[in-house]
């Protein structure tokens, strides 16, 4: 094996970043997935990915342990100055410091997480980010095959992915209108609200009908949404004629 090569075997799939953070200004650690170990085995219909080993879901998290100031990896820089002052002020001044470097198992991934929501709500974020974080820990407890815990934090994710469709801008949140439709589409039909899953499907369908809206859907989440409509219409079929699949037998 040539050193270079033996090299490469050596490597962990976890290792720890140095970055500054944007609240306190100090060096910090966080833990990251090298690409190379992330192998997808499958993905729900909300998006929740399973993999074959390492799950880099489990470090999106990112915490401050000077200041407790914690977001989701991809926005951890975009920290407004009132923002800033509200986590100084109101969660820094109570931080007591923690360790999230490393390999993470659940249990530590969703006490990351929970911060990160907590700081949304003191430095009042986006409705998007707070969708997405939800999300996110509804993900953790279906891994650690929670059903409850994971249906109230899809019903707060559900809600606020609602708020953001009819008060903000889809170019604030990092998924466009016709995706946040289909993502309410499905966490209704996820909480059982059939009616509503279909509403949020057919919405979205119904733009395809304009040359001008269907250029900027993306072909599988139209061809998804389709998909949903049949299957919970079937659904709804059956239940108000539970009967039917038996008359071919008497």
């Amino acid at each position: 094996m040539k050193k270079g090569d033996d090299q490469m075997a050596n490597l962990e799939p976890v290792y720890n970043s140095e970055i500054i953070c944007p609240v306190c200004e100090k060096k910090i650690k966080v833990a990251k997935v090298r690409s190379k170990f992330v192998k997808l085995k499958k993905q729900d219909d909300d998006f929740c990915p399973h993999y074959e080993s390492v799950n880099p879901v489990l470090y999106e998290a990112w915490v401050c342990s000077h200041c407790g100031y914690a977001a989701h990896s991809t926005v951890f820089d975009n920290i407004t100055p009132n923002g800033r002052k509200a986590i100084l002020e109101r969660i820094t001044s109570n931080w007591t410091s923690r360790d999230f470097t490393g390999e993470r198992n659940y249990e530590q991934a969703l006490e990351a997480f929970k911060i990160v929501l907590y700081n949304l709500q003191v430095r009042e974020a986006p409705y998007s980010e707070f969708a997405k974080i939800c999300l996110r820990i509804a993900w953790l407890y279906r891994y650690m095959n929670m059903p409850e815990e994971e249906e109230r934090f899809l019903k707060y994710s559900y809600d606020y992915y609602k708020k953001v469709y009819t008060r903000e801008s889809s170019k604030n949140s990092d998924l466009d209108e016709f995706t946040i439709m289909y993502i309410i589409g499905v966490l209704a039909k996820k909480l059982n609200m059939i009616k509503d899953a279909v509403f949020w499907f057919s919405r979205l369908v119904s733009f395809s009908a304009d040359p001008a809206e269907r250029s900027r859907i993306k072909p599988i989440i139209l061809q998804n949404a389709r998909e949903q409509i049949y299957q919970l219409r079937m659904e709804m079929k059956n239940e108000d004629n539970p009967g039917d699949d038996n008359k071919s037998e008497n």
